[in-house]
């Protein structure tokens, strides 16, 4: 009996230096991560400040628990949205958007275990040349439960591993999209347009247009129109393989009352679109159009309706074709 208590002893005494162990360690934690992407503010302010862009970085995704459920509530990009999961692997969590400043700074609240463990967590970007360092913080208070106490010690270790894959993630896509036009979603506004509907390969596109556009300036001229915005091409079909193109060559009006031979007069809809700015020669528009279809990807969206170019520039009064811009529209929903 003497020897149980003495143990007894002994057990509450090592149960009583571990408490008072606790205590003495740090109340807070910090982990951080930083790397240097070669990319603007911008571009990684754009994948880190808008939920429902992690997923092309972060290392918490389907990929790692098949199982887990993801939603996005509030306004993407906006303080107050929130981006919760549930998986059996990754368990439940929720992470609210907290502070933003464009270009430098994104800050978040996180809970795990319905509001059980929380934190809060940060990511810097400090410009630096023609790159940026990156800087991706946790920050914790582990109150007064000493097991908490303990498992700070392991913080680092626990987080730091998932922090380095996903900053390297982030710097991957972030490089890559350093050659992208400038994209964003917008809504193109309704309009009457005088429209040619043609046909032509990679030899005769300029024959064509050039052709298209002489005879809708001519009926412009002629009936006293007013041009109501810049010309434009829907490409109705289009061969990948031998660039060969239908298409529907237009130019918006205020308004007209009918056509004349292959001109028709049409009422365009109002379209939700994905539009990128090009500036350079039409041949090399093409990097444009996959940076649009990665965007469109990327951010789970539906094309509903041909592409459309729309030329800015009057190539015939700019003759430096790298100051010639072309919008590029995807309508989308």
């Amino acid at each position: 009996m003497k020897t149980f208590i003495k143990i007894l002893y002994w057990f509450i005494g090592i149960i009583l230096v571990l408490v008072l162990i606790a205590f003495l360690l740090p109340k807070t934690y910090k982990v951080e991560r930083s790397i240097t992407i070669k990319s603007k503010p911008d571009v990684i302010y754009g994948l880190t400040g808008n939920f429902s862009q992690w997923h092309l970085w972060v290392p918490w995704t389907k990929e790692l628990d098949p199982t887990a459920v993801f939603e996005m509530k509030g306004e993407a990009g906006k303080i107050g949205t929130s981006w919760t999961w549930n998986g059996k692997k990754m368990g439940e969590g929720v992470m609210v958007s907290s502070e933003l400043v464009p270009g430098q700074f994104v800050a978040y609240d996180l809970a795990f275990d319905h509001g059980k463990y929380k934190s809060k967590g940060k990511i810097v970007i400090e410009k630096q040349g023609d790159s940026c360092k990156t800087s991706w913080i946790d920050e914790g208070d582990l109150g007064y439960n000493p097991m908490a106490r303990y498992m700070g010690l392991f913080m680092d270790k626990m987080m730091a591993p998932d922090f380095e894959k996903g900053l390297s993630k982030l710097k991957s896509v972030a490089e890559a999209r350093a050659a992208w036009p400038k994209i964003e979603e917008t809504v193109i506004r309704g309009q009457v347009a005088l429209m040619v509907h043609d046909s032509a390969g990679p030899k005769t596109y300029s024959q064509v247009l050039g052709r298209a556009y002489g005879e809708l300036m001519s009926f412009i001229q002629s009936n006293k129109l007013k041009v109501a915005g810049s010309p434009f091409v829907i490409y109705v079909k289009y061969d990948t393989v031998t660039m060969f193109s239908v298409m529907d060559i237009g130019f918006p009006v205020e308004k007209a009352e009918k056509g004349k031979g292959r001109i028709r007069v049409e009422t365009l809809p109002e379209q939700k679109a994905v539009v990128a700015q090009y500036f350079g020669a039409y041949e090399k528009i093409g990097n444009t159009y996959n940076a649009l279809h990665q965007y469109i990807k990327e951010n789970e969206k539906e094309i509903t309706g041909a592409p459309r170019e729309i030329y800015i520039t009057d190539p015939m009064s700019e003759k430096d074709t790298a100051k010639w811009e072309t919008s590029v529209a995807f309508p989308v929903k």
